[in-house]
């Protein structure tokens, strides 16, 4: 019963999500774009609510699917999980690796070194028990730095070279 109601929920809340990141690009791609002033398209100041809009239609699409394919994810507590069985060290974890990153940034540390170890350091920590075997861990291990440098190159590619946003 509360797995039917919890597929509805996703459903209303999917197609909600997919109306309103489709009102954002609407609002956003009508703000003007000061050509007087040198802007162009990349860096008009509608450009970041239409991807913040285009991300929320994309993933309220996502619900809506996976809802409509019956299936649903469910809180520990209505999918009957013991709490004694919950891991409490994950977000202290977590917690940590972002606090470390974020003073390594603020204490202007170079941006894709930084962003490659943590990023990678996070996929090893919370995918490392899963993995048995050696194979396994070394694909891991190897699949979390191409992951991690992937993503420092892409962010600073999007934050230099289109928003022009000096990173650390």
């Amino acid at each position: 019963m509360q797995e039917r109601a919890a597929i509805r929920a996703d459903k209303v809340f999917g197609i909600f999500w997919v109306v309103f990141g489709g009102t954002i690009i609407a609002a956003s791609s009508a703000m003007p774009i000061p050509t007087h002033l040198g802007a162009t398209v990349l860096t008009s100041p509608g450009l970041v609510p239409a991807l913040l809009g285009a991300a929320l239609v994309l993933l309220g699409a996502v619900l809506t699917v996976r809802a409509m394919r019956g299936t649903t994810v469910m809180s520990p507590d209505e999918a009957g999980v013991d709490p004694d069985t919950l891991s409490t060290w994950r977000p202290i974890v977590a917690l940590v690796m972002m606090v470390v990153f974020a003073a390594a940034l603020s204490l202007r540390q170079p941006f894709v070194p930084w962003t490659t170890g943590f990023v990678t350091l996070f996929v090893v920590a919370f995918n490392w028990a899963e993995k048995t075997d050696t194979r396994g861990r070394l694909i891991l291990v190897g699949g979390a730095l191409v992951l991690g440098l992937a993503t420092a190159l892409i962010l600073r590619f999007v934050f230099e070279d289109l928003f022009f946003v000096r990173l650390p």
